[in-house]
């Protein structure tokens, strides 16, 4: 089961060869304390807990939990100076944002929980969790843009495209011919790195019948895209 609406995510997480369900859930903006193992589990990041990905992706996954499935949350976060860049609130917003961007690099994580309710043992890297088994991990991309002017910041805003983007871009789409270059997994700025999700999803059992690699680079020529220099750049 798949714990997000994002379109992006069911297209990376199909191309595995996995076969899934889609849930929605906007459960990642709940203030309710976590456990004490989710806090133990989350990855070091220099961000307040409540912004940190990871907690975020566990409480989406722990939101459509049911017994016998194995549940995967993913969440991405844009951050740049110790801030964090959310979706653009309207289009002045989404200007202000990219200038910020412009000719800088920035941090993309993705945090990512696999939840699961089993009986027996797990893989070491599962952290008990009452009924449950929990795989926590952290992705990190560093994401460098060109220098834009505001006429073209003023362009990619009026597509829309930044609309419904941490960050107000979309590597994937127009928003790919503002960066320059990725320094790590692209599919993680993308918003679902496939190699670490395929690695926590096989921990839980989950057959994985295909390469994440030759994944990646089937989906880039899908989106009429060319993989970027790797390195630096990774799956």
């Amino acid at each position: 089961m798949l714990a997000s609406a994002s379109p992006r995510r069911r297209e990376l997480l199909a191309a595995l060869g996995i076969a899934f369900t889609v849930i929605a859930t906007d459960a990642e903006e709940c203030v309710d304390t976590p456990p004490d193992a989710v806090l133990a589990g989350l990855p070091p990041l220099d961000l307040v807990v409540s912004d940190h990905p990871t907690l975020r992706a566990w409480r989406k996954a722990s939101a459509v939990l049911v017994p016998g499935a194995v549940v995967l949350g993913v969440d991405t976060t844009v951050v740049i100076d110790g801030m964090v860049l959310n979706k653009p609130q309207d289009d002045a917003d989404g200007r202000r944002m990219l200038a910020h961007l412009s000719g800088r690099t920035h941090l993309v994580h993705s945090g990512i929980c696999v939840l699961s309710v089993a009986d027996g043992s797990a893989s070491a890297e599962a952290i008990g969790l009452g009924t449950q088994w929990m795989w926590l991990s952290l992705v990190t991309s560093e994401v460098e843009f060109y220098d834009l002017t505001s006429d073209q910041i003023a362009a990619y805003v009026a597509s829309g495209e930044p609309h419904d983007k941490a960050g107000a871009y979309g590597i994937q789409g127009r928003g790919g011919q503002l960066v320059r270059a990725v320094r790590g997994s692209y599919t993680n700025v993308v918003g679902l790195p496939l190699g670490e999700t395929a690695h926590l999803l096989a921990a839980a059992g989950v057959a994985i019948l295909r390469d994440p690699a030759e994944c990646y680079r089937q989906w880039v020529k899908s989106q009429g895209k060319e993989p970027l220099p790797c390195p630096p750049t990774q799956p």
